[in-house]
């Protein structure tokens, strides 16, 4: 894609956006066919997801989805959790070496409980994505 537009002008917003569709092309998916149709999850934009919307989503992917997808989609669970546990602790951490009740002690607790959160999630995912219950 060139940087230019058809009569030669410096066009930086076509590029840009030709760029993004290249990229959106490139996406990993969870790909699932059924009898009445088919469902393209995208991993990275799609998960982790809340509870309720797992409960619905993880019974069709361990179904209809193919085993490569499957892997694809715990391999990528497995690191978000990883990564979203060593952000709790090292927010934790940053904390507890500040002054209590202190306008960054609460920044650093609050940050730390949102990564908590989406850690939960992700394991929670994985469960319901090897058939366990939670």
């Amino acid at each position: 894609m060139e940087r230019r537009n058809a009569e030669g002008y410096h066009d930086p917003t076509a590029y840009g956006g030709m760029r993004m569709a290249e990229q959106k092309a490139e996406k990993e998916t969870v790909r699932m066919v059924y009898k009445n149709g088919r469902m393209e999850l995208y991993i990275h934009e799609f998960f982790p997801c809340r509870l309720a919307v797992a409960r619905k989503v993880f019974p069709l992917i361990r179904r209809f989805a193919k085993d490569e997808d499957k892997e694809k989609l715990k391999q990528f669970l497995r690191i978000k959790a990883r990564e979203h546990s060593g952000k709790v602790k090292a927010f934790s951490e940053k904390a507890q070496f500040l002054t209590a009740k202190s306008e960054e002690w609460y920044f650093y607790r609050r940050k730390a409980r949102e990564e908590q959160i989406i850690y939960n999630q992700c394991v929670k995912n994985l469960k319901l994505l090897e058939g366990r219950k939670e």
